[in-house]
Parts: C-alpha cells; sequence; structure tokens
C-alpha cells in the first residue's frame, strides 16, 4: 500500500500520529479484538456460572490477561516502529565511516547486486538515509530500523499481545476443562441414578398417599424429578446455542494456544540473537553481515528498554520503550531533531570521493591538478577491482576541479 494518511493517522512522513492503513492489516487487527472480545463474553456468560473457582480464575487472571493483550495490541498498532524520518542523518561519529564504506545494493535497472562508495540510501523514500539496521517496508512505505511486521519500538507490544494471548488461551482452557468435568459427571450420573430413585419414590407415593394422593401430588412430583435436575449452572450446556458457543470458543481457544506458543519460541529466538527473521534471512543470503545486528550495547535490552539488561517490571507492561539518552541514537542508528530540513541528507563536501581518494594507501600516486576527478576516482575504482572489489561505474560525480592528491 505505501505511505498514505487520513486525518492525520498514517504512517506519510507528515502524519502526526502513527496507523497502518493497510485494509489487510486493519483487518486482522479488527479479527483479533473481536476474537478476544468474543472469549471474554463467551466464558464469562457459560463458563463460570454458580462455581467460585471458575469466578475467581475468570476475574483475577483471564479478565487481566486479556484486557494486557488488547492493551498491547494497541500499542502495536499506534506506536512509531521505528521510521526513519525524513532528513535523518547518520551519527557524526559514523560519518566519516558510512561515507568511505562499499554499499551493497540491489539494481532495479539491470538486476543483480552493485556496489557504490557512500552512506546507505533508501531510493523509495526519495533517497533519504537508510541506517544500517533499517529495512524498507512496502506496506507502510517506510524504511523501519529491526523491520519485521514490527520495529525496534514496537517489538516488546507484539511479543507482549503474544504472551498475553497465550495466557488467555491457557486460563481459558482451565475453565473450559472444569466446566466439563463439573457438568459432565452431573448430567451422566444423574441420567444413571434417576430411574432406581423414580422406582423407590414412586411407592411411597403409592402406598402412604393413595387416600390424600391429590393433596400431596405436587410434593411427590417434586421428589420423582429430582433425579433429573443438574448441578447449577450445568442446564445450559443442554442448550443447542450454548453448545454453538461452547463448540467455537473450544475451538479458538485450541487453535490459539498452539499458534501463540510457536510465535512466543520463534520471538524467543529474536530476543536472544537481537536479529529479526529478515536480518537472519539477508545475512543468510550474503545482503548483510550478522556484525551488524549486534546490541549496541549491553547496558540495556533493545526490546524493552529501560536502564538494565535485567528482566523488570516494565517488560510485562505495554508502557513506551524508552531507551538511554546517550544511548538512543545510536540504537536507532541516526540523528534527527525538529530543526532538520525535511529533505534528504546531503554529505559534506569533505566525503566526497577526492576526500576518500586521499585517504587510501597504494603506494605512492601522484594526481596533477586540472585533471577530471572522473580520472582520479577511476584510478581508485580500478584498484578496488584488482583488489577483488566491483564498484558501480555510474556512481562517480565527475567534476571539474583544480586538485593535488598525493596518495600514500
Amino acid at each position: 500500500m505505501g505511505r498514505s494518511t487520513l486525518w492525520g493517522f498514517g504512517t506519510d512522513f507528515t502524519s502526526q500520529k502513527w496507523l497502518s492503513l493497510d485494509p489487510c492489516g486493519i483487518l486482522c487487527v479488527s479479527l483479533s479484538i473481536s476474537i478476544h472480545l468474543f472469549a471474554l463474553f463467551a466464558l464469562g456468560f457459560t463458563m463460570i456460572s454458580h462455581y467460585l473457582l471458575s469466578q475467581i480464575l475468570y476475574a483475577l487472571l483471564y479478565v487481566p490477561f486479556s484486557a494486557l493483550a488488547l492493551a498491547s495490541l494497541f500499542m502495536a498498532t499506534t506506536t512509531d516502529p521505528g521510521a526513519v524520518p525524513m532528513g535523518a542523518r547518520p551519527i557524526p561519529a559514523n560519518l566519516a565511516s558510512e561515507s568511505d564504506s562499499i554499499v551493497t545494493e540491489r539494481d532495479t535497472v539491470r538486476g543483480g547486486l552493485r556496489r557504490r562508495r557512500g552512506i546507505r540510501r533508501c531510493r523509495k523514500c526519495n533517497d533519504n538515509y537508510k541506517p544500517p539496521r533499517a529495512h524498507h517496508d512496502s506496506v507502510t512505505g517506510r524504511c523501519v530500523v529491526k523491520m519485521d511486521h514490527f520495529g525496534i519500538m514496537n517489538h516488546k507490544f507484539f511479543i507482549l499481545f503474544i504472551l498475553y494471548t497465550f495466557l488467555t488461551a491457557i486460563v481459558s482452557l482451565a475453565l473450559i476443562l472444569i466446566k466439563f468435568i463439573r457438568c459432565g459427571i452431573s448430567v451422566q450420573s444423574s441420567n444413571n441414578v434417576s430411574q432406581d430413585v423414580n422406582k423407590t419414590l414412586q411407592y411411597v407415593v403409592d402406598s402412604y398417599y393413595e387416600e390424600h394422593q391429590q393433596q400431596h401430588q405436587q410434593y411427590a412430583n417434586m421428589f420423582l424429578n429430582s433425579g433429573e435436575q443438574t448441578k447449577p449452572g450445568c442446564d445450559a450446556m443442554m442448550n443447542s446455542d450454548s453448545m454453538i458457543i461452547f463448540t467455537l470458543l473450544v475451538i479458538v481457544t485450541i487453535l490459539f494456544f498452539f499458534f501463540t506458543c510457536c510465535m512466543l519460541i520463534e520471538q524467543g529466538e529474536a530476543v536472544d540473537t537481537n536479529m529479526s527473521k529478515i536480518a537472519r534471512m539477508k545475512t543468510r543470503a550474503g545482503l548483510s553481515n550478522a556484525d551488524e545486528y549486534r546490541p549496541v550495547a549491553t547496558e540495556f535490552n533493545e526490546v524493552f528498554g529501560g536502564e538494565h539488561p535485567t528482566l523488570s517490571w516494565h517488560w510485562f507492561l505495554p508502557l513506551p520503550v524508552r531507551f538511554p539518552e546517550w544511548a538512543r541514537d545510536n540504537v536507532l542508528g541516526y540523528e534527527y531533531n525538529s530543526t532538520f530540513p525535511p529533505v534528504p541528507y546531503q554529505e559534506p563536501s569533505d566525503t566526497d570521493a577526492e576526500s576518500v581518494a586521499s585517504s587510501v594507501s597504494l603506494g605512492r600516486m601522484s594526481v596533477t591538478s586540472d585533471r577530471d576527478l572522473g580520472d582520479v576516482e577511476s584510478d581508485i575504482e580500478n584498484v578496488y577491482v584488482g583488489g577483488g572489489v566491483t564498484l558501480d561505474q555510474d556512481s562517480s560525480s565527475v567534476k571539474k576541479r583544480s586538485t593535488t592528491a598525493s596518495i600514500t
């Protein structure tokens, strides 16, 4: 779908509030909310009536877990995942190394891969700066830091949504099991005993109330039907509508239990290795280096934020992710504030190919004045090719200037 905005909500560079307007994403979020609400009310009206233990489990465990799951889903949907703003620029400490680096990217014209010198840029984001750990998301139309259906700023909420959905599934299974055991045994035992009880009570009625049968008929009917009574709250299981709801609840609970269990295992690996699924795929394909995705610091956890790397209470609450001020730019991989112009960052002139040439050690080579800068870059390019690195021929910017460079 790409970048879009509606009433200030959207994923465009000018959107005031983050919200993906992708129809498929909105459908999935709506479906998740609907299923949670269905399970919440279905359990409340059919599973916990007339039984104290079920009511306690529902009130103290299921309702809080369900509320936290929905809150986490809301935060995951409306939190900026770490989209790179227009005008973002490299961190000053990394500018020189990024400008001198060889960037590997896909050639959309000729196909395959190509390499060039300079900072990474995203052509789909109008040549905006692309931090090392950022990937372009075609759904939102933005480059997102550590993107994998979520980003570095809302990865926590996605994990919490999966975790609390998994916990609601466990509690739901427990409530269903309690209901089945309690009411199933009650119905079965009442059917087996009812015939013997009816015969005995009928004999008592016939023997002692023959003369006053009409007077005591209402009491006899009460005793005769007592064997067919089920436990309080179990009669709903005999209703066809209740059975449909009960069956749907069982199916949904089991499906969500196994799905969220698998997702938690996968996300645990992502947190442990600090690499998303997309990052692992790019590393295996040779498009990225594994060192690129290492944590920038060990003083905190990149997924959950905070000031310490150890488990903390805020990990389990859908609160915004906070990084230490000294590390925020390093985690995101770029520098930005509201005073920056909303245009793609342009590298300073002292980081152009001329300065790159002056930093390469190739023995002793002199470049005379009044030579085209393209000739200088051609010499450097030939050296890189000789060293086994292929540079893009179109990446040189030829300018006529007077230069004197000494490469030693």
